[in-house]
C-alpha cells in the first residue's frame, strides 16, 4: 500500500512549513500499522505442543492444509477416512531456550488477537525455523486421559533413529490418526472356553482419541543426546514434575454459513463446478450438503446429510465449495452453537499463492521416448540425465481444468487474516476485513483461498530442565499446550479452476 511520507528528516519547525511529499513503496519502522489490526503480543515459551481435531468441511482440500505434505484431496478416494472426514493431529517443537514469540509456532491455525471480534493481517508469515536448537524428550510424547490414564494420542519422534552424521539433526514430534469418536471393541476368545466361539468376549482395542471437553495429561519418558549431536535433551521423564493437564475444547459443532450471492456446487452430470446465481444462500459448514437444501439455522445442520448412494455416485461426488465475501452483498454470516465452555473461537482466512507447474511436488519424473512422447520414469531412471518433471495432469486436472485441490499452493501462506470471535453464536466476515490481505495478494497472483474455524483451549506445562550437548542446564518452562477443534473450508476464487 502506498503511503505519503515526507522527504528527508525535518525538525518540528520545518514540519509546519508544509514540505513537499512523494508516494513511495515503503513504510517507516512502526509506521502504517492499522490500529484496528494489532496482532497478539508475543509470549515466550520453551516449546509448543498442539493437539488438534481437524475436520474437512468441504471439497478441494488436501492434507497439506494441515501442514503435512500430502496433496491428495480429502474425500471418498481416501479409504482410511469416512464422512465426516476428520483427523487427529499432534505436533510439537521443544526448544532449549525461551523463544520470545514461541506462541507464533502454530501448526494449523494462527494465534488470534486479544480482543473479541477483532482481526489482524499477516503477510507471508514465517517462523525462525533453524534458528533454534530442538530438544529430545525421548522416542515419543503421549497424551493420556487424565481420568483413567489410558492413552489417547501418541506423538512419535522424528527422526526415530538418529543418522550416522547428525550435523543437520532437527527433532520434532508428530502424531496423525483418523478420528475415533468412541471406544472401539472386538471379540477375542475367552480364557474360560478358548475353543468356544459362542463364549468370545468383547474387549476394547482403541479408545476415543480426542475426548472433547475432557482433561488429558502430557507425558514423555525423557531422552539423552551425545556431545556431537546438535540437539538438546530432557533426561528426566515428565513424571518427575507435577502432572500437566490440558482441557480439550468442545467439538466445533453445527455451523451455518449464509450469504447474499452466487453458490458453487459440483455438477456430477458434467464433472465440473457449476455456479448458481440465486441471491440468498445458506449451507451447513460440513463436507457435503445437497445443493438444493437451504438450512435456516445451525439446528437444521444437526441432521447428517444424505450422501449420494451407488458406487459410481459415491466415488465421484465432491464436498462443498463456499462463496467468499468478495462475491457477496454484505459478507458471509456464520452462526454456531455457543456451547457450555469458555473456549477461544478463531476464524482465519488464508490467501494462497498460485502453484508452480514445474514444482516436483505437483509433477512426476518422466523420460522422453524416441517418438517424442513421454512416459513415467521407472525408479532406476528417476535420477538419470534425461529425466524431466512434468505436471501430473492425470492427478491434478478435471475435464482439462485445474483440480480444485490446487486452487493455490496448499503450503503457501501469502496473506492471512485471523479473527477472534466473541462466542455469541453470530459473526459476519466482510470484504473490508480482508482488504489488506487482498491488496497485498492480488498483484502477486492468488491461486485460491481457504478458511479455518476453530474452538481452542490453552495451558502452560512445567517440564524438567533440558541439557545441551555440552551438559549445560536450560530451564525452559513453561511450554505452551494448545488443543483445537478445527474445521477447514474453501472459498471459490474467481480464477480458480477455470
Amino acid at each position: 500500500m502506498k503511503r505519503t511520507i515526507g522527504i528527508g528528516i525535518a525538525a518540528l519547525a520545518l514540519l509546519s512549513c508544509g514540505r513537499e511529499t512523494v508516494d513511495a513503496e515503503l513504510k517507516g519502522v512502526g509506521v502504517g500499522m492499522n490500529p484496528e489490526e494489532i496482532g497478539p503480543a508475543p509470549t515466550a515459551y520453551g516449546g509448543v505442543i498442539e493437539y488438534n481435531h481437524v475436520e474437512f468441511g468441504g471439497g478441494g482440500l488436501p492434507l497439506a492444509l494441515m501442514g503435512l505434505s500430502g496433496l491428495t484431496e480429502v474425500g471418498p478416494d481416501l479409504i482410511s477416512f469416512q464422512p465426516p472426514y476428520s483427523a487427529i493431529l499432534g505436533f510439537s517443537y521443544m526448544f532449549d531456550e525461551m523463544l520470545p514469540a514461541a506462541d507464533t509456532f502454530t501448526f494449523v491455525v494462527p494465534v488470534p488477537p486479544t480482543a473479541d471480534d477483532h482481526c489482524y493481517t499477516q503477510f507471508e508469515p514465517v517462523g525462525p525455523i533453524g534458528s533454534f536448537t530442538t530438544v529430545d524428550v525421548g522416542d515419543y510424547m503421549e497424551f493420556r486421559d487424565a481420568s483413567d490414564g489410558s492413552s489417547v494420542l501418541k506423538l512419535g519422534r522424528y527422526p526415530g533413529d538418529y543418522p550416522p552424521d547428525p550435523q543437520d539433526l532437527f527433532v520434532y514430534y508428530i502424531g496423525l490418526e483418523s478420528f475415533v469418536p468412541g471406544v472401539r471393541e472386538h471379540l477375542v476368545p475367552s480364557d474360560a472356553a478358548p475353543d468356544d466361539p459362542l463364549a468370545m468376549e468383547s474387549v476394547s482395542y482403541r479408545s476415543n482419541n480426542f475426548p472433547f471437553g475432557q482433561d488429558v495429561s502430557l507425558n514423555f519418558p525423557g531422552g539423552f543426546t551425545q556431545f556431537d549431536q546438535p540437539v538438546s535433551s530432557i533426561p528426566r521423564p515428565s513424571s518427575s514434575v507435577p502432572e500437566n493437564i490440558l482441557t480439550l475444547p468442545e467439538e466445533m459443532g453445527d455451523v451455518l454459513l449464509s450469504w447474499n450471492g452466487p453458490k458453487y456446487s459440483w455438477d456430477r452430470a458434467v464433472g465440473e463446478w457449476a455456479r448458481a446465481d440465486v441471491e440468498q444462500q445458506s449451507s451447513c459448514f460440513e463436507f457435503y450438503r445437497a445443493p438444493d437444501e437451504m438450512p435456516l439455522s445451525p439446528e437444521d445442520c444437526a441432521t447428517p446429510a444424505s450422501l449420494p448412494s451407488g458406487e459410481l455416485d459415491y466415488n465421484t461426488f465432491k464436498g462443498q465449495m463456499y462463496t467468499g465475501p468478495w462475491e457477496t452483498d454484505g459478507g458471509v454470516n456464520l452462526q454456531w452453537d455457543v456451547g457450555e465452555s469458555d473456549d477461544d473461537l478463531v476464524l482465519s482466512v488464508r490467501f494462497l499463492a498460485e502453484f508452480d507447474y514445474t514444482d516436483p511436488g505437483f509433477s512426476y519424473p518422466a523420460v522422453q521416448e524416441s517418438n517424442g512422447e513421454y512416459r513415467r520414469a521407472q525408479i532406476c531412471e528417476e535420477g538419470a540425465e534425461n529425466t524431466e518433471f512434468l505436471f501430473d495432469e492425470d492427478r491434478y486436472t478435471e475435464n482439462g481444468k485445474i483440480s480444485a485441490t490446487l486452487q493455490g499452493d496448499p503450503s503457501s501462506r501469502m496473506a492471512e487474516v485471523t479473527c477472534r470471535l466473541k462466542n455469541d453464536g453470530d459473526f459476519t466476515l466482510t470484504e473490508e476485513m480482508l482488504e489488506s490481505a487482498m491488496a497485498f495478494s492480488q498483484p502477486r497472483g492468488v491461486g485460491g483461498v481457504v478458511f479455518y474455524l476453530a474452538r481452542g483451549t490453552e495451558a502452560e506445562a512445567v517440564v524438567p530442565a533440558a541439557k545441551d550437548q555440552y551438559d549445560q542446564r536450560h530451564d525452559i518452562s513453561p511450554v505452551r499446550l494448545a488443543g483445537k477443534s478445527i474445521r477447514i473450508g474453501r472459498f471459490w476464487w474467481p480464477t480458480g479452476g477455470e
